[in-house]
């Protein structure tokens, strides 16, 4: 599975929203819709993602789906902090 789906489902399992911005307004905002997340990330060649667990920022990452990439690298950068960590160890898990 690729990388940035993979962070969008881990993500709404744990109660998250997402907010994506597309490089020019954020198109998504706090949703917890699969398939509107996705498809705004689908729409442009890179997005950023804000994941939030209530009020608080739990992670961001800058994503990319681009036909010569892997599907781990499709997550380009993202912020160290407790979820993303989970979620990284979740995804190489996954992918083992």
């Amino acid at each position: 599975m690729k990388a940035y789906k993979h962070l969008v489902k881990f993500a709404l399992k744990n109660n998250c929203t997402v907010s994506v911005f597309d490089g020019e307004c954020w198109d998504v905002k706090r949703s917890t819709s699969y398939k509107e997340i996705i498809d705004s990330i689908n729409s442009v060649e890179l997005a950023e993602l804000r994941i939030r667990q209530g009020d608080e920022i739990v992670g961001w990452a800058s994503v990319m789906d681009a036909l010569n990439f892997e599907p781990d690298e499709t997550v380009i950068d993202y912020t160290i902090t407790p979820f993303m960590n989970a979620w990284d160890e979740s995804y190489k898990s996954a992918t083992v």
